[in-house]
């Protein structure tokens, strides 16, 4: 009876949104809404330009006189981006897992990895402490609406005129910069701040000077970019989140990523887009141990390519940078590259259907569209079963190259769709030799495995399964998922942000190393062992254990005059070669040390 009371207490008490709704929370709410609406208006307005643009120029020239002219339009769009590249491009600083700082040009390539370095751009740093930036500051100082327009623009010359690519990749830095440009403080607000009327509250009210307010903005900007193309709202928003924080799980930014999604994904359906696949007919899967079976051999094989393709790019890429220096040669040479490719398939699929008895009765309509583009209506033709065996497997290759040929030269597209176009292809040949007269039982399946073996998404590749095409494909999708990320183990196209503790880089090419002082150094100072002059390097700090009581206290300085003792860490500065030759001395004394020791334990 006492706990009925209680719960009648508790309904019958007021809600106080005021209290239990603060006002930050208020702002982030409409800043999120805010953000969805203005991303999908330039998202949307891309991705129906890009689609419009490839049809005209690519569709269009394969039904004239010769498909040779496919290099007219490839040339012209990688021209333009290499232009937008020389003439306009800024370099973004990105850090990889090992610790080494890549330098960008933020409109070129894939845009995620520009993204991701940009969204971690207003959290603190060693680097930054440096040059006495701090916070959101730092994002400020770099592009924000001029770069997503001139990405606009790159990834609609790339894409449009015939580049292998996704679109993406590409808005997740459109979505980014989009919404850092909505905060960031121009002429206009300043003059509004110094009215000191409505205007000024209202400023007051909508900026931004917390680095934690503006990453919750840049997340909610890309999850509704993602969600313009995807039409699935909560897979974008678990994108968003995972691609940011993998190792760092982060719940309440989720919310404000929802809603900027789910923002972009009712205004898709108030201008009548449906998501990015759709299918008429949904097949249940089956449920017996053969198709599992199958599917995990789909995974197997899923996984290894996604490894063959992360080895060619980290090969190819380097490559054009190293060999193709100059940016127009560089961009060219990939259009170039990816036209031969795409005429190569275009003339050997009607050889191969006629050479060989079971390649394929009905080649598909559009053959450089297999290559060329996005590639989503090839993703479509393998749901609803339109792709002989043979034809998806020169498709993949021809994919493959193409696509590295367009990314690694710096064109501006994306690899998420592609991730999952070769999952589809594959998925589509393994239903012809398994005998599955519906490939969409494999190719759903297929597409989560893509997506957890290239991107390392899981979450998101599930919600995206479950979104598009229903509950039933669940269970199929978390076993293809399971097996495929054993065997990908915890491997992403993209270079993460995770630290290395013992080697972190500043800028390019210089670094700060961790080292452990060694046994022949105890007993010294930083004075006598004059690192500086000795290998031109500063050291900044020394961290070291002192006994108090029992109690193991951690200090963080530099006593010069302090001999130093074993176990003690030294944080050194200074160029990588050098700091390269430092640790190469310290591991010979090391040797030194220990033959000695083995010498006078022997006598």
């Amino acid at each position: 009876m006492e706990f009925l009371k209680r719960l009648a207490a508790f309904l019958a008490r007021p809600l106080n949104l005021r209290t239990q709704f603060t006002p930050q929370e208020q702002r982030l709410v409409v800043k999120s809404f805010v953000v969805g609406v203005v991303v999908w208006i330039i998202v949307y307005t891309l991705r129906e330009t890009v689609h419009w643009l490839f049809h005209e120029l690519i569709v269009v020239l394969e039904e004239g006189p010769s498909p040779f002219l496919v290099f007219v339009p490839l040339f012209l769009g990688a021209a333009f981006v290499a232009y937008l590249v020389k003439y306009t491009g800024h370099r973004v600083h990105y850090r990889d897992k090992s610790g080494h700082v890549h330098q960008l040009v933020d409109v070129e390539g894939d845009g995620l990895e520009r993204a991701i370095s940009l969204y971690f751009s207003s959290e603190p740093a060693l680097e930054q402490t440096l040059t006495g930036q701090e916070g959101v500051d730092v994002r400020w100082e770099l592009p924000t609406w001029s770069l997503a327009m001139r990405k606009f623009l790159a990834t609609l010359a790339t894409l449009g005129s015939g580049g292998s690519g996704g679109l993406e990749a590409s808005v997740t830095l459109i979505g980014e910069s989009i919404a850092a440009g909505i905060f960031k403080p121009r002429t206009l607000y300043q003059w509004a701040d110094q009215r000191h009327g409505l205007l000024a509250r209202l400023w007051h009210w909508w900026e931004t000077n917390d680095p934690d307010d503006l990453q919750t903005a840049q997340l909610a900007g890309i999850s509704a970019a993602i969600s313009t193309l995807l039409g699935a709202p909560f897979a974008a928003a678990f994108f968003a989140t995972e691609v940011m924080y993998r190792r760092r799980p982060i719940v309440e930014k989720l919310v404000y990523s929802l809603i900027a999604s789910l923002t972009a994904f009712f205004l898709n359906a108030l201008a009548g887009e449906p998501p990015i696949f759709t299918v008429e007919l949904h097949i249940v899967p089956p449920t017996d141990a053969r198709y599992y079976l199958i599917l995990m051999l789909l995974g197997i094989t899923i996984a290894l390519f996604s490894n063959l393709f992360s080895r060619l790019r980290a090969v190819i890429e380097p490559a054009f940078h190293q060999y193709l220096p100059v940016v127009w040669q560089r961009h060219l040479f990939g259009a170039a590259l990816t036209g031969l490719i795409a005429l190569v398939t275009y003339f050997v699929l009607p050889l191969l259907q006629e050479s060989l008895p079971g390649f394929g009765t009905v080649l598909p309509e559009h053959r450089l569209a297999l290559v060329l583009g996005p590639g989503e209506t090839v993703i479509h033709d393998a749901l609803t079963n339109q792709l002989a065996a043979g034809v998806a497997l020169v498709v993949l290759v021809a994919k493959l190259f193409a696509t590295l040929a367009t990314i690694g030269s710096g064109g501006s597209a994306g690899l998420l769709v592609p991730s999952l176009f070769f999952g589809s292809m594959i998925a589509a040949f393994f239903s012809k030799v398994f005998v599955y007269h519906e490939a969409q039982v494999l190719v759903v399946p297929a597409m989560a495995a893509s997506l957890v073996s290239i991107v390392n998404i899981p979450l998101a590749a599930t919600l995206f399964i479950v979104e598009l095409f229903g509950g039933r494909y669940m269970v199929p999708a978390l076993v293809i998922l399971i097996v495929s990320s054993l065997i990908a183990q915890d491997f992403s196209i993209y270079r993460t942000q995770r630290e290395s503790y013992d080697a972190r880089q500043v800028a390019p090419g210089y670094s700060v190393r961790r080292v452990l002082v060694p046994n022949s150094w105890a007993g010294k100072t930083l004075v006598e062992l004059d690192i500086r002059r000795r290998f031109g390097l500063n050291v900044i700090g020394l961290i070291g254990r002192q006994q108090q009581g029992d109690q193991v206290a951690v200090r963080f300085e530099t006593p010069s005059s302090q001999p130093l003792v074993i176990d003690d860490i030294l944080v050194v500065l200074g160029p990588d070669a050098r700091l390269d030759r430092f640790e190469e001395t310290l591991t010979e004394e090391k040797l030194k040390l220990r033959a000695a020791q083995l010498a006078a334990a022997e006598e």
